[in-house]
């Protein structure tokens, strides 16, 4: 009866079809499958009395923090939305993104003979993150930040050991996921990551474990993520340095030489103790003169590209850069499932004599390297890498993938970092025309209506072509069908 139904369905989808052979599939703007993240956009009020950071897309619950600046002359006052209701009155605070788009102001007050920032905003609007551990691993996040700033925080165990969890000052739990993002609190805070030792093989003789140390220290004007960690040769650990307002970074120093001007990048311990020093210079910005943000002049950002199960997918990461940039570092966090093959890596013709290097954090995280090369300006995609979709996944869904960790050097040297737009990769069953992750009926009247050039709520091209001919027509809807009728 199964078959019956769907075959009398199909023979009154196709009686109504007038010279099926002349329509082409070509919609001109096709809806992207899925629930995608909502925008936020932030606006000035008046325009010329500063700028904002922190607008993008971003996924319901999602925290965002948000920052307002001024100009000279000009006062912050206060966050309001649409309807004009005030959100909040500190430029720097930590927003609940909803499940629509929305839009934040941030208004100001012209007042030239008030000053809007202090003498010395490190000591009024930071508060200190310390981090400890535990025997078995090492930790990166601590530092200074503004009260309402989301602050990535990262455990990495030592070999033999387990993760527990990350610890307040009153042995509370926190979170058991060794990266997460703390929302920083008002005030000094000390946080503890605990491990528990569990070796794999406990009947193992024992041997001597020889580890080596790394020491970061920072000179005056910023600070790094650890002050030691202790770790087996070969074993890589991740370095990052912080600048205070009014400071620029200046690079790593290995025993008084330069080593990188990244203030982000994978050292690889090796058989001895070494020392890093990150170096700051005092170059603040003339008060009359502000300068742009630099996330407003570099962003890396991904799209979501669409798939089934079984398939491999080239993958692309963009930059967009108002000017000429060196060195480069970032970090991908890919979801369990879905694997990128890095030795398919191809950089845009933009870009001239980068050295690529990735180091894996853990099995779903790789940090990037681009070193000795140049990229242009301009907005294309900076580098490409095939990701594998086994035929097991789970189907119906995006699986994210995360960048964060920027870090780019500027003509002059100066390292800065830059915004980030995550992406995402969203597999669907072969015939899923309508993606509800079921190949029915509405899948074949969802066809038959797009090749009639109607519209439909949702169309998902990528998993319609059934015989892979780049044309959609009666052999695709006979395929569903057939589909359909296996399910």
């Amino acid at each position: 009866m199964k078959r019956i139904r769907y075959l009398s369905l199909l023979m009154l989808l196709l009686c109504s079809i007038n010279s099926w052979g002349q329509f082409d599939f070509n919609p001109v703007d096709p809806p992207e499958p899925g629930l995608p993240p909502m925008r936020l956009e932030l606006r000035v009020s008046p325009s010329e009395a500063g700028w904002t950071s922190g607008s993008g897309t971003y996924a319901e619950g999602t925290v965002v923090p948000l920052r307002a600046y001024c100009y000279s002359g000009f006062v912050f006052d206060k966050w309001t939305d649409e309807n004009g209701n005030t959100v909040s009155t500190d430029p720097y605070f930590a927003f609940t993104k909803g499940e629509r788009a929305e839009v934040l102001t941030a208004n100001y007050t012209f007042n030239p003979n008030s000053p809007q920032e202090p003498d010395d905003p490190v000591n009024i609007l930071y508060y200190r993150l310390n981090l400890t551990t535990t025997e078995g691993g090492s930790v990166s996040g601590g530092g200074r930040y503004l009260a309402g700033a989301s602050v990535g925080l990262s455990a990495y165990t030592n070999t033999g050991f387990d993760f527990d969890g990350w610890y307040d000052e009153n042995g509370v739990c926190v979170s058991t996921s060794r990266y997460f993002n703390y929302v920083m609190p008002e005030g000094t805070t000390n946080l503890e990551a605990r491990f528990t030792f569990n070796p794999n093989n406990p009947g193992e003789p024992d041997e001597p474990i020889v580890k080596h140390s790394v020491i970061a220290t920072a000179t005056e004007g910023g600070y790094t993520n650890f002050s030691m960690v202790r770790e087996l040769t070969g074993t890589s650990v991740y370095l990052n340095a912080t600048c205070n307002t009014g400071y620029r970074f200046e690079g790593w120093f290995l025993n008084g030489e330069l080593y990188t001007t990244l203030s982000y990048f994978s050292y690889t311990i090796g058989t001895e103790n070494v020392s890093f020093e990150a170096r700051f210079v005092f170059d603040p910005d003339s008060p009359a003169e502000p300068g742009m943000p630099t996330t407003k002049k570099y962003a890396f950002y991904m799209m979501n590209m669409v798939t089934k199960p079984g398939t491999t997918v080239k993958f692309p990461v963009y930059l967009s850069s108002l000017a000429n940039l060196g060195d480069m570092t970032f970090q991908l966090t890919f979801p369990e499932g879905l694997t990128p093959n890095l030795e398919t890596v191809e950089m845009s013709d933009k870009t001239d004599g980068y050295t690529v290097s990735y180091n894996a954090v853990d099995a779903n995280t790789y940090v990037f390297s681009l070193i000795g090369g140049s990229a242009g300006d301009g907005d294309y995609p900076l580098l490409v890498f095939s990701v594998d979709v086994p035929e097991d996944i789970t189907t119906g869904q995006g699986y994210p993938i995360v960048i964060n960790q920027v870090s780019v050097t500027e003509e002059d040297g100066n390292t800065v970092t830059a915004s980030t737009r995550n992406g995402r990769i969203s597999v669907y069953k072969l015939g899923d025309t309508n993606g509800d992750d079921v190949v029915d009926a509405m899948d074949v009247l969802n066809m038959v209506t797009v090749s009639l050039q109607k519209s439909t709520d949702t169309f998902i091209e990528e998993v319609s072509d059934i015989n892979e001919d780049d044309e959609i027509d009666a052999q695709d809807v006979l395929g569903v069908v057939e589909i359909a009728l296996e399910q």
